[in-house]
This record gives C-alpha cells, sequence and structure tokens, in this order.
C-alpha cells in the first residue's frame, strides 16, 4: 500500500475513534435518566357520575398528567369508599363485575410530559361496589399506585344523577 493511502487510512481510523469516543461518552452521559418523583404526577378534571340512583357501579373520568421527563407505570387505583376499581369502556357493556374485564389501570405507562384524558365517552374508571351513598357534590377519594415512586390521592366530586331507564335482570 502506498504511503499517501496508508496515512489517508490512518487519519480516517483516527478521526472515526475519536467520533466513536465522543459518541460513547455523549450516550453514557444520557444513560442514567433523572430519578422520577411522585411530584410529577398530578390529577385533575375528576368527577364520579351515574346513570341512577341505585347503580351498583359509578363511573369515574379524569386527566392524568405526567409532567416529569420520565414515563411512569400506573399499577392500579384503589379507594376506600370501593369493593373495588377497574377500568371500562363506554363502548363495552357496562361491567359489573371486575373479573370480566383486563383493566388497563393495572399497567399503564403514563409517558413523560404528557397527559391522559379518561372521559365517560371513552376509557374511564369504574367504582364497583360503592360503599357511600351517592349523593351529588360529595366526594369521594382515589388512590392512584405507581411503581417505583409512590402513591397520589385525588379527591373525585359526585356530579347530579344522569337518569337513564335500567335495562337488566
Amino acid at each position: 500500500m502506498n504511503r499517501t493511502i496508508r496515512n489517508t487510512l490512518t487519519v480516517a481510523a483516527l478521526l472515526i475513534s475519536q467520533s466513536v469516543g465522543r459518541s460513547a461518552i455523549a450516550v453514557g452521559n444520557d444513560a442514567a435518566p433523572p430519578p422520577v418523583s411522585i411530584k410529577s404526577i398530578t390529577i385533575s378534571d375528576t368527577a364520579l357520575h351515574t346513570r341512577y340512583k341505585e347503580a351498583p357501579f359509578i363511573f369515574g373520568t379524569f386527566s392524568l398528567t405526567n409532567h416529569g421527563v420520565t414515563d411512569m407505570l400506573l399499577r392500579g387505583i384503589t379507594s376506600p369508599g370501593c369493593n373495588s376499581v377497574t377500568s371500562n369502556r363506554s363502548s363495552q357493556v357496562a361491567i359489573q363485575s371486575p373479573r370480566q374485564t383486563y383493566d388497563i389501570f393495572q399497567r399503564m405507562a403514563v409517558p413523560h410530559e404528557g397527559t391522559l384524558v379518561f372521559p365517560i365517552s371513552g376509557y374511564h374508571l369504574i367504582c364497583h361496589g360503592l360503599k357511600v351513598p351517592y349523593q351529588p357534590g360529595n366526594k369521594l377519594d382515589f388512590t392512584f399506585h405507581f411503581q417505583d415512586v409512590g402513591d397520589v390521592t385525588a379527591s373525585f366530586t359526585m356530579q347530579p344523577i344522569v337518569e337513564e331507564k335500567h335495562v337488566g335482570p
């Protein structure tokens, strides 16, 4: 190999190794994400709804915002006023047993710098076995459990009853 080609290859190899070294350093700096904090989570626009006074379940609507720079994992929602809390989608038949459906709130990624909205017309929560009387204006607490970071509790306000004829057994 002639000297010019060898020198060119040597310079190219040096430039590539320096570039790779800088990339490795840059990747190394980006590899450790900042610690996640429960303070990054806000739950807003909370409301509870029912379609008839003696319903065995009530619907909860809310917005869930992760202000942080790291995704978080929701591992469930509980409430002392409910036997259990699960998810439902408005296009499904109202689920009266929490064992009849997959609960998206048991393993749901909450994207960083993002907001998830849970309206009555889409996915929302259902409180099965309401333990307190449904009284418009009253509040019921729900606790959102996040993996590795802790819990956030939000109060949901019971809304006026939107009457709907109960169909079924």
